[in-house]
């Protein structure tokens, strides 16, 4: 069957360079929104890192929660996001910020297209299956 989705993937670039190691970093990424499945694997590796304790640092939880939602919906991304374990042996924290910023704006934007009520706000793709994405 086919029909019209809104469109749940976003392209992007980031030129960052670390807070803590000088180190520039540089490449593309793919974001695809997350299916209820993906949702359910983030959130539990979210409370694996995090050892779901409410004694740990907020700073902590907070980049577990950006490790846990990366790690599942970024599609594409650069060789050294891969060799970095998914941005968890990465010393820069202002790197992972900005990825998900990047990632956390689509939301926000697709959301607020999605809610306008007008069906021309929110881009669409032509699809002939609603097939599962899969995980990076």
């Amino acid at each position: 069957m086919s029909y019209k989705m809104p469109k749940m993937e976003h392209r992007f670039d980031i030129n960052v360079v670390g807070e803590e190691t000088g180190i520039p970093w540089t490449g593309t990424f793919l974001y695809r929104r997350p299916t209820l499945s993906e949702r359910s694997l983030i959130e539990a590796m979210r409370a694996r890192l995090s050892g779901d304790l409410r004694t740990v640092d907020p700073l902590i939880d907070d980049f577990n929660v950006m490790i846990a939602h990366l790690r599942w919906t970024l599609k594409e991304y650069p060789e050294w996001w891969k060799a970095a374990d998914f941005g968890g042996n990465i010393w820069d924290r202002n790197v992972i910020e900005q990825i998900y910023k990047k990632c956390a704006d689509f939301e926000e934007d697709f959301r607020t297209k999605l809610l306008s009520g007008n069906p021309k706000d929110v881009d669409t793709k032509k699809t002939d299956s609603d097939s599962l994405s899969t995980p990076a």
